[in-house]
């Protein structure tokens, strides 16, 4: 399977809280987390899929584009807790990640390509992936 990868960056502010929680409890559950805080994200798109007349995938720039006005515009310094996405989940990478998958997915379809994994990086040492099954 041939694959290109696309890499963005992004801060953003988040706060882990169970929905009904105290804040006891939410401490309990998410540690310091559950006070607000922020991450440099790195988000990493991989996409499949055959090489064309042009002897590509798909354009970086296109996949790029594609990337910037559905997720880095949204997402780049925003609070996430305030993002219709995260109003009964908390904006854990897994939650963000899942939700990334579902919305890039249809879209890099439309193209003629498959989404085939999204990583994103909370920290450098910590991240959520989801790949196509």
């Amino acid at each position: 399977m041939l694959t290109i990868t696309k890499e963005f960056l992004f801060d953003a502010a988040h706060q882990l809280l169970g929905k009904g929680l105290s804040c006891e409890d939410n401490h309990a559950l998410y540690g310091k987390c559950s006070r607000m805080h922020g991450h440099t994200y790195r988000l990493r798109i991989t996409v499949s899929g055959d090489t064309g007349r042009d002897g590509m995938i798909m354009n970086f720039e296109h996949l790029k584009k594609i990337v910037n006005d559905l997720i880095i515009n949204r997402y780049d310094h925003a609070c996430l807790n305030e993002l219709e996405e995260f109003s009964e989940l908390p904006p854990t990478a897994e939650n963000m990640v899942q939700h990334i998958f579902h919305m890039l997915g249809p879209v890099i379809q439309a193209e003629k390509c498959l989404l085939q994994s999204v990583t994103l990086y909370e920290t450098p040492s910590s991240w959520a992936s989801m790949t196509r099954e």
